[in-house]
């Protein structure tokens, strides 16, 4: 448990709250201007420890766009064109609208505020791709103790309709293979070339 303290200052006096993070590391927050809002405080503190949403202050303060940035580094596991594509969704998407805001000033009424945006100029797939970025970034300022919660998590985003698929009969089949193998001068079906063999092959 925690404790509060009084100490002068050239205003008067002030409170200061020590505690332990769920690290166990001791910390404390100063200029409290009542030992009323510095025991809040420590109750509140001790809540979120209790219930796994504790946020460290000083981690929460950075800004959204800085956050994708190191969350991008830190993604050792994309290849090279996962990042740049992740790259260009938060340079064009997602920093112009949001990147000024720091974490913890991000509720969920804005980003779906944003989410909803996105659906004018996008098609549903896209929209779902650059929630996905934004997402993955705050999922990891969780895990790291900078956020309580996710506030892009159940956000209400376009339905993606899945394209009907048409398949060839037999004989459109046989007439694509003959035009394939016709255009790799193959000698007959598939011997040449193999392209006709292929799609006959897939056919069955």
């Amino acid at each position: 448990m925690g404790s509060v303290t009084a100490y002068e200052t050239n205003a008067g006096k002030r409170y200061r709250v020590i505690y332990r993070r769920p690290n166990h590391i001791q910390t404390q927050k100063r200029g409290f201007k009542t030992k009323r809002d510095a025991e809040l405080f420590l109750a509140k503190v001790e809540i979120d420890k209790s219930r796994g949403a504790y946020v460290d202050p000083a981690k929460s303060r950075v800004l959204l766009g800085e956050w994708l940035d190191v969350w991008m580094a830190s993604r050792s596991d994309w290849r090279e064109t996962s990042r740049e594509r992740a790259r260009g969704i938060v340079v064009r998407h997602t920093k112009p609208e949001l990147g000024g805001y720091p974490l913890p000033s991000l509720s969920h009424q804005l980003v779906q505020n944003w989410a909803g945006t996105l659906s004018k100029t996008q098609g549903p797939a896209s929209v779902h791709k650059i929630v996905n970025v934004l997402s993955g970034a705050l999922q990891m300022a969780v895990k790291d103790a900078r956020l309580p919660a996710s506030p892009a998590h159940g956000l209400n985003l376009p339905k993606v309709s899945k394209a009907s698929k048409r398949y060839l009969t037999h004989t459109e089949v046989r007439d694509l293979a003959d035009t394939v193998d016709a255009l790799g001068r193959g000698i007959y079906r598939g011997q040449s070339n193999g392209y006709g063999l292929l799609v006959l092959v897939r056919a069955y």
